[in-house]
């Protein structure tokens, strides 16, 4: 009898430490459990071609955060995306944004992308609400300082201006006109601020619409004085891919042989080619006959190759204009996340908001002595280094420093467009430090 009651004890303890177990021994790369997670909201321009590629820049970041284990104890970051499209980006942005609140019970932030939706958001939502917001490409030079809740990893316009400028310069263009997208704000801000970095050598500068009855006269006020270079400031491809016909045809009369073609970053993006822009292609004077500008890395970078591999292996996909920076964004709120639960959990997701905000900063920059924590490091890793200090983050785009009044400037690409082979490509010719 006491014999089998020694048994009975044993097999009970046996028993106890079986299903003790797999929650005894949960690893930090455990898939994060179901009913565990936090939201960020995503507002971004998925009438364009532009708004698909960055979102699977910043899936590619939260893919790899999930699958190693997530942030704090077990939780996964989910994703709640929206369009910024309509006649009103600025004002759609603010709708989605609001849609967006109502469908999550744990939304951290929001992420955005064009400077108007971001601008919409902002006085809609992040002012009033203190929402942390973080925009991979929102570049008007009015969203400096707008807000403590604000930051990005992306330099106001007149930083791209001054480097197309510079490089214009540099292939010796003396005489520019300037073709803007009418009422677009980010078009015609850096179409201004491109204008005052060139000077006297361009002073004409022409607004176009689509379908506008009066396309002709506006193509010979912008040819009249016979610019040796035409920067062209356009961000819808409707806009530009109507203007690149037309000013063709003018091509196909006058032949501008001569005549140089500076793009902006709006125009890195496959929809150009959509238009017949074979007369932009080839050299003047040794130097190539188009050329443009936008935020990128160190292409030769480790975190870059990094993000590189992993966005063609998850998504089929080439690095396009501003991906890199959406992939840091989707690390730097983690990062902030997992510094917040250090402090609190979600029971006042309030504070909990507020707390991440304040990370933000600090996690992108550090502090002297700071170890420095990269991507390519992989998700665990950085996680430690969170839960063990201050970290300086190094990312696909470069430091990712966000300043005391939200900018980061990072380095810019020369590209120009070539077409080898029969098809249209972009190739970077130089990277600006």
């Amino acid at each position: 009898m006491k014999n089998r009651n020694l048994l009975s004890i044993l097999t009970v303890i046996i028993l106890s430490i079986i299903f003790i177990l797999p929650s005894g021994c949960k690893k930090d790369d455990d898939p994060p459990e179901a009913d565990k997670f936090l939201t960020l909201g995503v507002v971004l321009p998925m009438d364009q071609e532009k708004g698909e590629l960055r979102m699977n820049a910043l899936r590619t970041a939260i893919d790899e955060i999930n699958e190693s284990g997530g942030v704090g104890n077990g939780y996964r970051l989910d994703l709640i995306i929206k369009s910024s499209e309509g006649a009103d980006r600025k004002v759609a942005a603010a709708v989605a944004a609001q849609e967006i609140i109502a469908e999550s019970q744990y939304l951290v932030g929001f992420i955005t992308s064009f400077s108007s939706s971001t601008t919409g958001i902002l006085e809609e939502v992040t002012v009033p609400d203190h929402f942390p917001t973080l925009s991979g490409s929102a570049t008007a030079s009015s969203l400096t300082g707008v807000s403590n809740y604000f930051q990005r990893l992306c330099p106001p316009d007149p930083f791209e201006a001054n480097v197309l400028a510079n490089q214009a310069e540099e292939y010796g263009i003396n005489n520019m006109a300037i073709a803007v997208e009418e009422r677009d704000a980010y078009s015609t801000e850096l179409a201004t601020a491109f204008q005052d970095a060139y000077g006297t050598g361009a002073t004409t500068l022409v607004n176009f619409s689509a379908g506008d009855p009066d396309y002709a006269n506006k193509l010979n006020q912008l040819l009249a004085n016979d610019p040796e270079g035409i920067f062209i400031s356009m961000l819808n491809p409707v806009v530009y891919n109507e203007f690149f016909t037309e000013l063709g045809a003018v091509n196909a009369i006058d032949g501008l042989v001569n005549t140089t073609f500076i793009l902006c970053d709006g125009l890195y993006s496959t929809d150009l080619f959509q238009a017949p822009i074979d007369y932009i292609l080839g050299e003047i004077n040794g130097h190539p006959k188009n050329f443009g500008a936008f935020p990128s890395a160190d292409t030769t970078s480790g975190a870059y190759i990094y993000f590189k591999t992993k966005l063609f292996q998850g998504y089929n996909q080439q690095v396009a204009s501003y991906n890199a920076q959406f992939y840091d964004i989707g690390f730097l709120f983690a990062m902030a996340i997992e510094k917040t639960f250090l402090e609190m959990g979600t029971d006042n997701m309030q504070a909990f908001r507020e707390k991440v905000n304040d990370y933000i900063r600090p996690v992108s920059h550090g502090s002297m002595g700071d170890p420095m924590v990269s991507p390519s490091q992989g998700w665990k890793s950085v996680k430690y280094a969170c839960q063990h200090g201050g970290v300086d983050y190094t990312g696909a785009s470069g430091n990712c420093n966000i300043d005391n009044e939200g900018n980061a400037v990072t380095p810019y690409s020369i590209f120009q467009v070539l077409k080898p082979g029969g098809s249209f490509t972009f190739e970077i010719i130089k990277i600006i430090p």
